[in-house]
């Protein structure tokens, strides 16, 4: 949804108690409204008045179901609204000229993520909030200050599940007091779970934290897998792992946990770091460190199951790779495949036809991202194009394919982390479509994408000042 001025000129429905009103626009803020959130600018109405007024009454066009809408104020008023015979008149205060006043909507906890608003042309598209600074974890009676790096997978049964970081002291990377976090959704994501610990850092074998999940779900048997990274004791699992060793005390190791009840209960951590850093092997004698995308790996229609993932080289030296990690038998054992020679770090991967994977990397050149397909596991690798714009900083992004169509979700910005877009492609990542802005704010920039029953797009994504947030989108509106 685009953040520019969707309705321009007078509108009809207009009128004032003493003053002439003209020239009404509405300016959307270019995100969507959340409940929770009475306190975020949904966006602006501007005008023009003819002359002074103590009061005058402002009215639009509404579409939308008002009992839906907990919060509708025009700047600091709490006066609400009235609606009727397709309007939504305020009255508010007017001054000779140019008259600007900020527009707040919040929905009822519970509103669909299907419904929207829109007022005067605006349309408002209704979000959920997942985690907010301050929440307490379940269980525990901490609470953490921040959430980051999200994901997100659907079940046979439509449950959402949401994993990521539990960050209780501050914003900050492993190595730090990091937990995985989890939070479900029985109704399409319009409401979540309080968050639970899925994967304690205490009690693993390492150093302070493990974090940087990535989900994935085995429609097979019915079983959700996290796959986290857990500090080493040396240090920054990135910047201190070391070649030649998988010892929790020189390198990050690659943990495991899944769960049976759809992320109600989660198994004891299982440590693969060897299993997939494999010493000795001439493929991987140059590796330090092995984890995961993050954000959700993928079930193949042969049954294999591949989470997309990154290889750092010694104590964090260039080159670091993109890579796969896979299981064909369920997930009892867990193998790597070659790096994609190509660079990259945080990675994304997509089936784009049977036995074809596509991995999608965050390290590219000239501000566009890097892609490669494999047909063998990741055994060889052939580089192709791609025009997904990304920040100078970099970020990760997230793809999923669906029924044919590959959807992309990332921070489409040439300069900093904002302007966050979902995208699609008919071709297998080879081209992509200009996508929609679904939320334009500045922001951390990482997101996850699922399914949501058979005709919507669900974006987990992390939103202004660690809030994170979902929306679903109809597929058809995916431009």
């Amino acid at each position: 949804m685009k953040a520019t001025t969707l309705l321009a000129g007078v509108v009809a429905a207009a009128c004032a108690a003493h003053a002439e009103i003209r020239d009404i626009t509405v300016h959307h803020g270019g995100h969507p409204v959340f409940p929770g959130r009475p306190d975020l600018p949904a966006g602006t109405i501007t005008l023009r008045s003819g002359e002074a007024s103590a009061s005058a009454e402002i009215a639009l066009p509404f579409k939308g179901d008002p009992s839906r809408l907990k919060t509708v104020k025009l700047g600091g008023r709490g006066a609400r609204p009235s609606f009727g015979d397709g309007k939504i008149v305020f009255r508010a205060p007017t001054e000779e000229g140019a008259c600007s006043y900020t527009l707040y909507l919040e929905p009822e906890k519970g509103t669909p993520l299907s419904e929207t608003f829109e007022i005067g042309g605006a349309v408002f598209r209704t979000g959920a909030l997942v985690t907010a600074p301050g929440m307490e974890i379940d269980g525990t009676g901490r609470r953490s200050r921040n959430f980051r790096i999200p994901g997100v997978a659907e079940t046979r049964s439509g449950a959402l599940v949401a994993v990521f970081d539990i960050r209780y002291n501050n914003a900050g990377d492993l190595p730090e007091d990091i937990d995985v976090g989890v939070s479900v959704s029985r109704d399409g994501g319009a409401t979540w779970s309080p968050v639970r610990v899925a994967i304690p850092w205490r009690g693993t074998p390492g150093g302070k934290g493990v974090g940087d999940p990535a989900i994935l779900y085995d429609a097979a048997n019915s079983r959700l897998w996290i796959a986290a990274l857990r500090a080493p004791e040396c240090g920054h699992p990135i910047f201190s792992s070391r070649k030649g060793t998988c010892s929790p005390a020189g390198c990050g190791q690659l943990l495991l946990s899944y769960s049976d009840d759809e992320g109600g209960t989660w198994s004891a951590p299982v440590n693969v770091t060897g299993a997939v850093k494999r010493p000795g092997d001439a493929d991987t004698a140059e590796w330090g460190c092995l984890f995961q995308g993050p954000g959700a790996g993928i079930a193949m229609r042969d049954g294999t199951l591949v989470f997309p993932a990154q290889v750092w080289g010694d104590r964090g030296r260039a080159p670091h790779h993109g890579v796969l990690v896979w299981s064909k038998d369920g997930g009892r054992t867990w193998h790597s495949s070659k790096a994609m020679p190509f660079g990259g770090s945080e990675s994304t991967v997509a089936e784009t036809a049977p036995g074809e994977l596509l991995l999608n990397t965050r390290e590219g050149t000239r501000g566009r991202r890097t892609s490669a397909v494999t047909r063998d596991l990741g055994e060889t690798w052939e580089k192709i194009q791609c025009d997904i714009p990304q920040p100078v900083s970099c970020c990760q992004g997230a793809a999923l394919a669906a029924d044919g169509t590959l959807y992309f979700s990332n921070p489409a910005s040439a300069g900093r982390r904002d302007n966050m877009t979902l995208r699609k492609s008919e071709d297998g990542g080879r081209t992509w479509s200009a996508g929609e802005v679904y939320d334009a704010r500045p922001c951390a920039g990482y997101s996850s994408l699922c399914t949501v029953g058979k005709d919507r797009i669900g974006v987990l994504y992390e939103g202004d000042s660690d809030w994170t947030y979902f929306i679903s989108v109809p597929r058809g509106e995916v431009k």
